[in-house]
């Protein structure tokens, strides 16, 4: 029989449908930032291409597929969301069912799962799936209002068809919250019953208790001559600069097109049907204020961008260098532990920030290969003239849009299967991580802080039981 005193957390190994569950949904939340990024650069750099190549076939093929992307962003970024959603949903089955599957192999009652396996099998996941649901529900939900007052009046066959497939599309997405709720749900409590079964209270509160303070690290550093600062200080101060360039970079960027726009087109409109209407007829001097405004906003624009290329490398070599440092001090038998931030930061299972910035750009890849197969299939109806004024090269690229696509999405798939077998992988640092320093995630800590002020309790130390220590779980 287990000795219940003996408890203390363990990472349980975690199965490789939930790490694929966990990679996807970070490409999901990435992609879906990429494309809100497109969307930012397609609104502000509309103006910026008007003035530079006004009249070019540059400026009207870059606007053209501009344009056609913001539908590329709102049919992938709803897709993303559910996906989002639907990923969510299953966390909770999919975590307990490891779990379970640990426990089959006769994992000892004293290896706890630390609390984010614990709550992630044991709460229920389903509203995951509702949440977003029923944002997509009410996005979607104008635009059909918008194609039922469209089809109603001038009907037609093709409309119809959108009119019928819209519906039952709707329909689809609402059917889908009560069944993540009436099937996901129970089998996931239906295990997580087990679950509590085997790994008992009491065992989860003497694990609880071995669980390090900030001050317990700090003062475990404090007498090893160490500080609280985390690796790589240098690559840090040049990285919160860089963000500094960033934001001036984004800023001189949108002055400049505004003052451009203002002073070039000063009968321009704004809200939902923008337009900019004429360009104004400015004298020499004008013109050259206008030409250097916006090149000095382009500067700022690619000034921005290279900052922003930068940071993500200054973000690799610091997570190489954090995990350099964590695999030091675990070969040393003596070390004195890692900083608590950075202990913090390790217990999170997460795609490399170089895998997140691929995941990014392969969602506005996705819109723009949209754009350009849009831009071919309309081009020549007559409900669609805007886009009648594509020339030849961006029409013989349309055939092209598919291929992106499709590319992007590979790209994802092996980016969401390297971050499954880098999670993999990672489950063991974080396995002895746990076992010498244990520590919580930023909102496990939070949560934990919220009970306590809630309950009165004192904290882990002035329980009954094991003294949290910082040398190997339980001394200093």
């Amino acid at each position: 029989m287990d000795h219940v005193i003996d408890s203390r957390w363990r990472v349980l190994p975690i199965g490789r449908p939930e790490t694929l569950r966990r990679a996807a949904t970070e490409a999901a939340l990435f992609g879906l930032a990429g494309l809100a990024g497109l969307f930012a650069v397609a609104v502000v750099i509309g103006v910026v291409i008007e003035e530079a190549f006004a009249e070019t076939e540059t400026g009207i093929t870059a606007d053209l597929v501009l344009r056609a992307s913001l539908g590329g962003v709102l049919l992938f970024g709803m897709i993303g969301l559910l996906t989002l959603g639907a990923l969510g949903a299953l966390q909770g089955p999919l975590t307990a069912r490891e779990l379970a599957a640990a426990a089959r192999r006769d994992t000892p009652a004293t290896q706890v799962p630390i609390p984010d396996q614990w709550e992630g099998a044991t709460e229920s996941s389903a509203g995951a799936y509702k949440l977003l649901a029923l944002w997509v529900l009410a996005i979607l939900g104008l635009v059909y209002l918008v194609l039922v007052f469209v089809t109603l009046g001038d009907p037609d066959p093709t409309g119809l068809a959108l009119l019928v497939g819209g519906g039952l599309l709707l329909a689809a997405i609402w059917c889908g919250i009560p069944l993540t709720k009436r099937v996901l749900e129970p089998r996931q409590m239906a295990i997580a019953a087990e679950l509590e079964h085997r790994w008992t209270q009491a065992h989860r509160e003497v694990a609880d208790e071995r669980e390090l303070s900030e001050q317990d690290v700090s003062e475990a550093r404090t007498r090893a001559g160490l500080t609280g600062r985390l690796p790589g200080r240098g690559v840090r101060t040049l990285n919160d600069l860089l963000i500094l360039f960033v934001v001036v970079g984004v800023a001189t960027w949108g002055i400049a097109t505004h003052v451009t726009a203002a002073i070039a087109y000063p009968d321009r409109t704004y809200g939902p049907g923008r337009q900019l209407d004429d360009r104004a007829s400015l004298d020499p001097a004008d013109e050259r204020l206008v030409d250097l405004i916006a090149v000095g906003g382009a500067i700022g624009a690619a000034v921005g961008m290279l900052a922003f290329v930068c940071m993500v490398v200054c973000e690799v070599i610091i997570w190489s260098v954090e995990r350099r440092e964590l695999r030091r001090a675990l070969a040393d038998g003596a070390a004195a532990p890692p900083p608590y931030l950075l202990l913090r930061r390790a217990m999170v299972s997460a795609c490399p920030p170089a895998l997140r910035l691929v995941f990014a750009l392969a969602g506005a890849t996705l819109a723009l290969g949209f754009a350009l197969w849009f831009v071919t299939l309309v081009a020549d109806r007559p409900d669609w003239d805007t886009y009648a004024a594509a020339g030849q090269q961006l029409r013989d690229a349309g055939s092209l849009g598919p291929w992106i696509m499709l590319g992007a999405l590979v790209v994802m798939g092996l980016g969401v299967a390297l971050g499954s077998q880098l999670d993999t992988r990672d489950q063991a640092l974080r396995d002895q991580l746990v076992q010498r320093w244990p520590v919580r995630s930023a909102e496990q800590e939070l949560e934990t802080d919220g009970e306590e002020a809630a309950t009165g309790d004192a904290g882990p130390d002035a329980r009954d039981g094991a003294t949290p220590d910082a040398a190997g779980g339980t001394s200093v």
